[in-house]
């Protein structure tokens, strides 16, 4: 059985500022938040760890990692942020979004459920450092819901979603957005 902890990213400084097409990184609130995930994550036998290059979630895999300082910690683009297709009743409002984008989002969708949502030998758990779209997409994939809904959930900054992969292949939420690391007064979407 596999064990997923889709963490999203901690709080971070707005990207029309960025130096580059990394992104921006942590705010101090965001380095806080990914220190609480940490800790949570850090008593849990943790095989590997995989996150997105963009710098927002690479800083926050840093922080994770250091509580887990024996399992091997990966970037990738595949879990960088993306549109997961056109949302349900909001074509209007996604009209000016070129329709490669869009079909460019659902085939990562795709590509990176097919990499992590799948049975492993034995248990396994292991941690995916993403963003809101893309945890939101893959949460209603493991469900069995429409992708187009992506839009009707959401994911503080850090919270965790848990997603166990059973030997069969099905996929079973655990938890969605827990932010029970999080003290109320660090909860936050932006």
């Amino acid at each position: 059985m596999r064990t997923l902890y889709l963490v999203r990213h901690g709080n971070y400084i707005p990207e029309q500022d960025s130096p580059d097409d990394l992104a921006n990184g942590l705010t101090a609130l965001g380095r806080r938040q990914a220190k609480l995930a940490a800790k949570r994550l850090a008593r849990l036998p943790i095989a590997a760890i995989h996150h997105s290059d963009l710098r927002r979630a690479a800083e926050t895999a840093q922080i994770i990692s250091a509580a887990l300082p024996d399992v091997p910690c990966r970037a990738t683009r595949m879990l960088r942020e993306c549109l997961p297709g056109m949302p349900a009743g909001m074509d209007e409002s996604f009209a000016d979004v070129p329709a490669d984008e869009l079909a460019d989002g659902v085939a990562q969708i795709d590509a990176v459920f097919a990499r992590y949502f799948k049975p492993s030998r034995g248990e396994r758990h292991e941690i995916i450092v993403a963003h809101g779209n893309l945890i939101r997409a893959l949460v209603l994939r493991a469900l069995g819901a429409p992708g187009e809904l992506w839009m009707n959930l959401d994911i503080h900054q850090c919270g965790i979603s848990i997603v166990q992969i059973v030997p069969t292949g099905e996929a079973q939420l655990l938890a969605h957005n827990d932010t029970g690391h999080l003290p109320p007064n660090l909860l936050t979407f932006i």
